[in-house]
């Protein structure tokens, strides 16, 4: 599977308009970067598809494995993004909290999560030197 993303700067702030299948999003910068603060910045959005990819895989799971009963499933995501000397950044680690209610044993919830990570293409796809914290928290 293949997937486009157009994107296009705006010219005010740092306002950037992207359009992948029918729908667009917009992305900009705070204030006290130089943007408009009009949308989330690419690191709020990278932890969105985070999240999101997470969550859509637990569902998935869930689906496939009655069992589960996932009645509730949230997550909490808080990235660190560190700035080298020569101005470049990277995310240094992300921490991810995670929130549910199902009639999993904890054991069963904990092996749960692991296979929610393993299948997760977003987390697959993200640089293995960043620091990921895991917490599971039974509603």
């Amino acid at each position: 599977m293949a997937y486009e993303v157009r994107s296009i700067l705006k010219q005010v702030g740092y306002q950037v308009r992207s359009q992948t299948g029918e729908y667009t999003v917009l992305a900009d910068e705070p204030v006290r970067a130089g943007g408009t603060a009009a949308a989330p910045n690419p690191v709020q959005y990278l932890l969105v598809a985070l999240n999101s990819c997470l969550a859509i895989t637990a569902e998935s799971i869930a689906k496939n494995h009655p069992e589960i009963k996932l009645e509730k499933f949230e997550i909490v995501t808080t990235g660190k993004v560190k700035r080298f000397a020569d101005k470049t950044s990277k995310i240094a680690a992300i921490n991810v909290h995670f929130n549910l209610h199902t009639v999993l044993a904890p054991k069963e919830v904990k092996t749960f999560i692991n296979s929610v990570i393993k299948y997760c293409t977003i987390h697959s796809s993200l640089d293995p030197d960043i620091q990921f914290n895991f917490e599971i928290e039974y509603l």
